[in-house]
């Protein structure tokens, strides 16, 4: 039996590739954005939480700054500084990469750009033996479906959350902010390496942002901001 189960376990490492991440259900707010108060909850596709100024032009921005990301995490938090520092810098360079393709990225703040602010407010590396078993085998696959029911995510997973503010180079005013949250779904992709869903939600992000900033974009000017 015990031979059966080491072969399923070698095949499924033997497919592994990139996961895929999961929205969880809800998120724990961290105070990087001042006011959660105007944050409304997200549709199907949005953060699970995030804020759109309707007075906001995005078509006028052709250029884009992004902070060096902020980590926000919780005083419990058992993660080193070299750990914190390697996240920070992978998800800026993979938002900045996506911005890219649609803004030009300068390397300081001017009047005319938009500011991105980041803050990475949770993040835990996976299980890797036991995303690996909890997938495979049923009995720890019935604890880690109770675990989604709890708390939203898969047991064993990696997760992460974020918070994201965006504001005009120029007044500072708040044109959009967002907190979410995701974590690794049932799947061997990735498996072997612990922070994969991580990093595979901080790609997700990337490119949720970029998108969305460009569709804004391309929308009809409303009446512009006070200066």
């Amino acid at each position: 039996m015990m031979n059966k189960i080491w072969l399923i376990l070698i095949m499924g490492i033997a497919i592994a590739g990139c996961a895929k991440t999961e929205q969880a259900r809800e998120v724990e707010t961290s105070g990087f954005i001042e006011d959660y108060s105007m944050l409304r909850p997200g549709k199907d596709g949005e953060a699970l939480l995030i804020y759109k100024n309707p007075q906001a032009d995005f078509s006028i921005y052709q250029s884009v700054y992004v902070d060096p990301v902020i980590v926000w995490l919780s005083k419990e938090s058992t993660l080193s500084q070299e750990e914190l520092k390697k996240l920070a810098e992978d998800l800026h360079s993979k938002v900045i990469w996506k911005i890219k393709e649609s803004f030009l990225v300068v390397p300081k703040l001017i009047p005319d750009a938009l500011r991105i602010e980041l803050a990475l407010t949770e993040a835990e590396p996976s299980d890797v033996g036991m995303d690996i078993a909890s997938t495979l085998l049923p009995p720890v696959g019935m604890v880690s479906g109770a675990q989604e029911l709890a708390t939203g995510t898969w047991a064993f997973v990696g997760r992460a959350s974020i918070e994201a503010k965006v504001t005009d180079g120029n007044t500072g005013t708040l044109l959009m902010a967002a907190a979410d949250r995701r974590a690794g779904g049932r799947s061997l992709d990735g498996s072997m390496d612990s922070w994969d869903d991580v990093h595979q939600a901080f790609e997700y992000w990337a490119n949720k942002l970029s998108q969305r900033l460009n569709e804004w974009r391309q929308t009809a000017k409303p009446a512009k901001l006070p200066s």
